[in-house]
């Protein structure tokens, strides 16, 4: 048993605060970032007709409660079935609240699955002795917690679980179970490939770096694999000659978001996963860890 920092309530209130304000950051940075192939942005609403960045914004401010519950609920604890099932009840409360606030458009689902189970594992994590805080051990935390089923999930049919179904690709309960091996082992090494850029240019490398690899299910709801495929090379074309900062590279990257709206698909997983990898980021340099 790994052993635990002896938290007062005001301490673990405060860490909860701190963790929930940078989970609905991350989330704003990653809307805001602009320009992104079939996403909303200020530049446009993307490959949408029913989202905008107004909607997107109001979404994410809605979920901050959400992390903070999270947060709460996970302070001093360890990965159980209980805290898996805690977290699942307060993130079905969290989308009833992003439906409150959107009029019913599903904004952030993905991302109240990726970010809550962050939030959840960085408050663990950091709870922990020192010697203990660092991103692999929240990676490993999420893990832990993902394998865990919740006995109370609601039966249902959705996209994604039609998608997986039908081309046999990565769940996102599976990415967590392996440790969000597309936030660690993509996304975070491009940051630091690209550390040096503007950090516009930074994101967007992230950003691509993720189109290039995950097997997004929004991509395949709306088109097929050939049409995944085609991105992810474009994509990985764009970031192995140098990235989106290169000069040569701004036609590809145009060519790039014209083909995604052709298409008329929206990369949302590999966007929630850049949420994921942005607030990785800031609770590795505000705690000071690896």
């Amino acid at each position: 048993m790994q052993a635990l920092i002896t938290q007062t309530p005001s301490t673990q209130k405060q860490l909860a605060l701190t963790i929930a304000r940078f989970a609905v950051e991350a989330l704003l940075e990653e809307v805001c970032l602009t320009p992104k192939p079939g996403l909303v942005d200020y530049d446009g609403n993307g490959c949408h007709q029913d989202l905008n960045l107004p909607l997107m914004v109001a979404s994410a401010a809605s979920l901050y409660e959400v992390f903070y519950d999270m947060a709460v609920a996970s302070a001093g604890k360890q990965p159980t079935q209980q805290l898996r099932e805690q977290l699942a009840a307060i993130g079905r409360y969290g989308e009833q609240r992003m439906l409150n606030a959107t009029g019913n458009i599903n904004t952030h689902k993905g991302a109240i699955w990726c970010l809550g189970l962050l939030t959840a594992a960085a408050t663990v994590v950091l709870s922990q002795s020192p010697d203990r805080q660092s991103s692999n051990n929240i990676f490993n935390t999420a893990s832990k917690i993902a394998v865990f089923t919740d006995r109370f999930l609601p039966v249902q049919s959705t996209n994604g679980g039609a998608v997986r179904k039908k081309y046999n690709v990565m769940s996102a309960r599976e990415e967590a179970i392996y440790g969000f091996p597309s936030i660690s082992g993509v996304a975070l090494p491009t940051s630091k490939k690209f550390e040096h850029e503007p950090d516009q240019i930074r994101k967007l490398n992230m950003l691509l770096a993720l189109m290039s690899s995950v097997d997004d299910t929004c991509i395949l709801h709306r088109s097929n694999m050939m049409v995944l495929r085609e991105m992810q090379e474009k994509s990985v074309a764009i970031i192995q000659n140098g990235g989106v900062g290169l000069s040569k590279n701004q036609v590809h990257y145009l060519e790039l978001e014209k083909y995604v709206t052709r298409q008329w698909v929206s990369p949302g997983g590999s966007a929630d996963l850049l949420a994921g990898a942005i607030f990785i980021q800031k609770i590795s340099d505000y705690f000071k860890f690896n």
